[in-house]
C-alpha cells in the first residue's frame, strides 16, 4: 500500500471500517496492516482518533457484549453513512496514488 506521509489514524481507520463494524483491538490491527506499519496505533491514539470521527458524524460506537475480564461493555465502531462516503472517498485516492 502506497499512502505517502498524510494518512492521519483518523483515515486509515475510515478506510478499514470500510469492511465493517469491528472492536477497536481489529482496528488498531488493520490500520497497522493497512498503512504497511506506517499507522501504529496505541490506545490513546486510537481513542483519541475516535472522538475525533464520533464527533464529526463519521463514526458510531455501539455497546456489545460485556467484557468477562473488566465486567464493561466492548464497544463496536461502525462507519454512519457520511463516514461511509469519506471511507470511499479515501479508498479511491488510495488507489490511484
Amino acid at each position: 500500500m502506497s499512502q505517502g506521509a498524510s494518512v492521519t489514524p483518523q483515515a486509515a481507520l475510515l478506510r478499514v471500517l470500510i469492511s465493517g463494524a469491528a472492536q477497536g483491538p481489529e482496528l488498531i490491527r488493520k490500520a497497522g496492516d493497512w498503512t504497511g506499519g506506517q499507522i501504529a496505533l496505541d490506545e490513546l491514539t486510537f481513542a483519541a482518533a475516535i472522538r475525533d470521527l464520533e464527533s464529526q458524524n463519521l463514526v458510531e460506537i455501539h455497546a456489545g457484549a460485556t467484557d468477562k475480564r473488566s465486567g464493561l461493555p466492548l464497544q463496536t465502531f461502525a462507519l454512519t453513512a457520511t463516514g461511509h462516503k469519506a471511507a470511499m472517498e479515501i479508498l479511491a485516492a488510495s488507489l490511484t496514488r
